[in-house]
């Protein structure tokens, strides 16, 4: 019998045992942080299982989804090659190898780019781990600019300024949330708001804008700057611009290092493509609109920062979040990292890859055509008085009609028997539509009505879900039904809650 190294995590099942459900679904929740911890239900902190499960309308891929029947076969599938390898060494590299391969694929990237893929476990350490890249030498100190942290993940600022953001790691031992990171420099944090104090979208321009100033004070410090474009945040917005973007990189130079966080997802691989020929690093995820099961990462490299950043040193800090195969041969600074494994990780993108393969067989106009329906029922929905939508600009892609230029989240505030809902009432509101298999995206602040803070719920559409719309003439009007009966649900609950 082998094992991973102390397990990753308490949860971490023996390999060699009989591959059954509750085995792999104990490595799906192995090798993360307490997000991923189950309850009693055996559900983590998004409300998710790592079993498949029927029933419900699940519309939280903002959040985190249900993995799927085929999407658990698949990470079974991962599991019986890992028992069938010589040792667990051997089988995580050429594991790992194989993911970033069938990623940069699955991206329309040449071969050689796998060798530019880093792995992660959140969303959260892909943040850290482009910090401490654009930190380069070590002796600069760094400053990250981004949106405001209540659009991206709840750690992120933690994470760009060196701090502990949960009390758990994938390798490391349990340390307090905002602790500083062992051996790691401290980082300052400049952020710009996206929203006003109301919710609706600052102006576009006003906003690129102080982006430029922010970067600007950045630089003046002397020290290494991180620009953080967001795409798409949590409440559907991009910011700054792509164009703000690259005129900031073409101005500063090696001063500034830009990374998209596509975290999300919600862009084709054009689009991805794009910002890596921008020489912008590109933060995704498997677990948000792919449909994976949470906590799979992947920090995409530009060719034309690739050669430097392989010769870069990082911090030992890194340690306690990345095992050395997660990053791939080229680079000198995996000799500072533990030799390894997680195999919850591997399982977990073995998961979301089922979902992304599905989904770029499905050809882009299909796609858009789609989600335009399904935009139109539900902004018609969302301006009935038991909503109120947050409006969601669509994004420039270049020029570009294709299916990611359309919208596929959309927040919006919630009125009851009294009003619209205070952010307390619809975290509750929130708690009880899950309860009862109600998903959807958990609530985000967004500023103040009436004097009290107001959070908006997401209702988000997924990878799977559109595969299933564009499966038959009449699918995606299934789809739709199944939007307009979430919508009845939460206006039902939200008047019940007064």
């Amino acid at each position: 019998m082998y094992q991973s190294r102390h397990q990753s995590s308490a949860n971490g099942p023996p390999l060699r045992t009989l591959t059954a459900d509750a085995d792999v679904a104990r490595w799906l929740v192995d090798g993360g942080d307490e997000r991923l911890r189950l309850d009693a239900l055996g559900r983590n902190r998004y409300g998710v299982g790592p079993m498949p499960e029927t029933g419900g309308l699940s519309f939280g891929s903002s959040t985190a989804s249900t993995i799927s029947a085929g999407a658990f076969e698949a990470a079974r599938a991962r599991l019986e090659a890992i028992r069938g390898c010589a040792s667990p060494r051997a089988a995580y590299h050429a594991g790992a190898a194989e993911i970033r391969a069938r990623l940069a694929g699955l991206c329309a990237l040449a071969p050689s780019a796998a060798d530019d893929i880093i792995l992660a476990a959140s969303g959260t350490d892909l943040h850290l781990i482009a910090a401490d890249l654009a930190r380069g030498d070590g002796s600069r100190q760094l400053v990250s600019v981004m949106a405001e942290p209540g659009e991206t993940g709840r750690g992120v600022a933690n994470a760009l300024r060196s701090r502990r953001y949960a009390t758990a790691s994938p390798y490391g031992p349990a340390a307090s949330v905002d602790a500083p990171l062992s051996e790691a420099p401290a980082a300052g944090l400049l952020a710009v708001p996206l929203r006003e104090a109301c919710g609706a979208p600052r102006d576009a321009a006003t906003v690129d804008a102080d982006f430029e100033a922010a970067v600007g004070k950045a630089v003046a410090t002397r020290g290494a700057v991180l620009l953080i474009m967001v795409d798409v945040s949590k409440t559907g917005l991009a910011a700054p611009s792509a164009q703000c973007a690259v005129r900031l990189k073409a101005r500063h130079g090696a001063a500034l290092t830009v990374m998209v966080d596509a975290c999300q997802f919600r862009l084709s691989a054009e689009s991805l493509g794009d910002y890596l020929a921008a020489g912008f690093l590109v933060a995704v995820t498997g677990s948000k609109f792919v449909g994976g099961p949470p906590f799979s990462g992947a920090l995409l490299l530009p060719p034309s920062e690739a050669a430097h950043l392989h010769r870069a040193p990082i911090s030992p800090a890194l340690g306690d979040y990345c095992a050395r195969a997660d990053w791939p041969a080229g680079f000198i600074a995996r000799s500072v990292l533990p030799d390894v494994q997680s195999f919850g990780l591997l399982l977990r993108w073995e998961a979301a890859l089922h979902e992304l393969e599905a989904f770029r067989r499905i050809p882009s106009e299909r796609l858009h055509a789609a989600l335009e329906q399904v935009a139109a029922v539900v902004e018609a929905r969302l301006a009935t008085r038991a909503f109120e939508a947050l409006p969601v600009p669509r994004i420039d892609r270049s020029g570009r009609a294709g299916w990611d230029a359309t919208p596929t989240l959309f927040p919006f505030l919630v009125h009851g028997a009294q009003g619209l809902l205070p952010a307390a009432r619809t975290q509750a509101l929130y708690q009880a539509l899950s309860d009862e298999r109600v998903l959807l995206g958990q609530p985000v602040p967004v500023g103040r009505r009436g004097g009290q803070p107001a959070s908006a719920l997401r209702l988000a559409i997924s990878a799977r879900q559109l595969v299933e719309a564009t499966h038959g003439p009449d699918a995606a009007q299934a789809l739709v039904a199944r939007i307009e009966e979430t919508f009845d649900f939460v206006a039902a609950r939200a008047a019940a809650l007064g």
